[in-house]
């Protein structure tokens, strides 16, 4: 993953309490080891507590379980209860290393006041995340950085000596130090911790798909996290208390809170579900209205911990728990769109998704033109005609010594086809710009074809309408125009050259794949995996490991870099047997 420098980079994290200080450095360790999905509410703000979702996070039920419904509330609660955030302090196991905070929550009061207090020591951070690999997850071996990570996040080695090295001191969340030794060695040489990294990976248990966490404040500071890609295993045994006692015991906790007036605390976890919410993102949500056929999409963090979105369809509004009447806690039953190699709930809260509002392929490629001239310092702007060919309007707007020029285009009724594209659109605005037509042109709000009794004072926009216009049709409009579509035209087939065609190797056999037709890496893999018939073996690292060939020659990690970069890059593809 890249490399990223941030400055305050989560602001929320002013004022928490760490075991009674503000250590501005620990606070970011924690949110990258969290992850970016991770909402953490704030001190002071309004939130609302949804006794359901702590259920769920107690591991009572699976969350996507309707064995909830089972469980008959034996006190008068609310599905949702308002609360004020008193408190954070920021927790990690200490046997897991899983991250969590401790949030004190208070019933809503208006005359609420909480102080917060400023945040302190706050400095520049670089850091780094990687996903292991089996050299990075061996006690034998050494952790390997890429270039780039090493010289923004580590000091400089000074290459004059022979054999280049350093030591790297770093705490982690528990704030033990560690020491690694840097070096630059090897045949490719490269940026490696080799003393002190085996000792880390057995203490810490790493594994294959683990990431390590690392980051550097500019006062020299180095610490050091991890994020297990395997779920954590819950330390509270069902055997000891059971299911119905520990959901009685938290929702008597947030009961009696209520009624008593006073603060309560929950313990929250990064990979649970989210029931402490901002007030006003619950209300936005609600009022979206999601109904049956509503589409939407929804973030996940993937295998090697980016985001990735995936749409989906509601196919049923209703409550989650028969117990639990009219509340919005997983109301929506939903459909996905494709297949996923990470676990989804079937049933959402509205506040977890946002509707989706797809772009027809004409659209698309209206967007990518408009890119195209932004790029080039032209002004971009869209509307709307009752045309079926599509309307193009120049703009010229001078500004001292500057001009900025750009094109009005619309799309609407029955799509061209391309071959004749630019001949049909220059044409139809040469028409539009001299006959009476019957759409609607606009210059800043004003109807530009009204009759001239309701124009009044508005003639001199027309005569510049029809003498403007057409002169710039005729000298300029046609290059502008063919020079983008032309240039849009080489930059398509180019990627498509280096991806249409691409060579899979698997122990002798070749197959052949368009990485065009995949958006992510995901998508890629589980087409490899059908496509060689080793359906999950590809995303489980157990017995196949995935490589790829640059056109340099050299041969990297599939996964290590983005996917358009790989896209860019990649010659062949490699199955290779662990």
């Amino acid at each position: 993953m890249e490399n990223n420098k941030i400055r305050d980079a989560q602001p929320k994290f002013q004022g928490i309490r760490t075991d009674g200080t503000n250590r501005y450095m620990y606070n970011q360790l924690w949110k990258l080891c969290a992850g970016s999905l991770f909402d953490l509410p704030i001190i002071g703000e309004e939130v609302y507590y949804f006794p359901q979702g702590h259920i769920e996070q107690a591991h009572l039920v699976a969350s996507e379980n309707d064995n909830l419904c089972q469980f008959k509330p034996i006190f008068d609660i609310s599905s949702k209860i308002r609360c004020n955030v008193i408190s954070i302090k920021l927790k990690v196991d200490t046997n897991t290393d899983e991250v969590y905070a401790k949030v004190s929550l208070s019933p809503f009061s208006p005359e609420f006041e909480v102080s917060i207090p400023n945040g302190n020591n706050e400095q520049n951070i670089n850091y780094f995340t990687k996903v292991l690999t089996a050299s990075d997850a061996s006690t034998h071996g050494g952790f390997s950085l890429f270039k780039k990570d090493a010289i923004e996040c580590l000091p400089l080695l000074d290459m004059s000596q022979q054999a280049p090295s350093q030591w790297i001191v770093a705490k982690d969340l528990h704030d033990h130090v560690w020491k690694f030794k840097h070096t630059f060695r090897g045949t490719p040489q490269r940026h490696l911790f080799t003393s002190g990294w085996k000792q880390f990976v057995r203490k810490k248990s790493l594994a294959v798909g683990d990431s390590v966490v690392f980051l550097r404040g500019e006062n020299g500071e180095s610490q050091i996290g991890i994020r297990k890609a395997a779920p954590q295993q819950s330390n509270i045994s069902s055997s000891v208390i059971s299911k119905e006692s520990m959901h009685y015991g938290l929702v008597a906790t947030a009961s009696n809170a209520i009624n008593s007036k006073c603060m309560f605390d929950v313990f929250y976890r990064p990979k649970s579900s989210k029931f402490i919410v901002n007030c006003k993102k619950v209300i936005d949500a609600v009022n979206m209205k999601f109904n049956t056929g509503s589409r939407f999409t929804m973030k996940f963090e993937g295998l090697d911990f980016n985001e990735i979105i995936y749409s989906g369809t509601i196919v049923k509004v209703e409550d989650f728990s028969i117990y639990w009447k009219d509340s919005e806690w997983r109301n929506l039953q939903v459909q996905w769109d494709e297949a996923a190699t990470i676990s989804r709930p079937n049933k959402v809260s509205p506040w977890e998704i946002e509707p989706l509002i797809r772009e027809n392929k004409r659209q698309r490629e209206i967007n990518e033109i408009g890119k195209t001239i932004l790029s080039n310092n032209l002004c971009f702007f869209v509307i709307k005609s009752s045309t079926s060919l599509p309307q193009l309007i120049y703009q010229n707007e001078t500004n001292d010594s500057k001009i900025a020029s750009g094109w009005l285009v619309s799309y609407a009724g029955l799509a061209m086809s391309k071959p004749y594209y630019n001949d049909q659109m220059v044409q139809s605005t040469k028409e539009n710009s001299t006959t009476n037509a019957s759409s609607s042109f606009r210059l800043f709000g004003v109807d530009l074809t009204a009759s001239t009794k309701a124009r009044d004072v508005l003639e001199p926009l027309e005569s510049y309408q029809k003498s403007k216009i057409s002169e710039i049709f005729d000298e300029e409009m046609l290059d502008q125009i063919q020079a983008v579509t032309s240039l849009t035209e080489i930059q398509t087939k180019k990627i498509r050259c280096t991806t249409s065609n691409t060579k899979v190797h698997m122990e002798g056999v070749v197959r052949n794949v368009d990485l065009t037709d995949f958006d992510e890496y995901n998508h890629m893999i589980l087409e490899l995996e059908k496509l060689f018939n080793i359906e999950g073996k590809l995303h489980m690292h157990s017995q196949w490991k995935l490589t790829f060939k640059v056109h340099e020659g050299d041969m990297m990690l599939v996964g290590d870099d983005s996917w358009l970069k790989f896209c860019n890059t990649v010659k062949e593809i490699f199955i290779c047997s662990k």
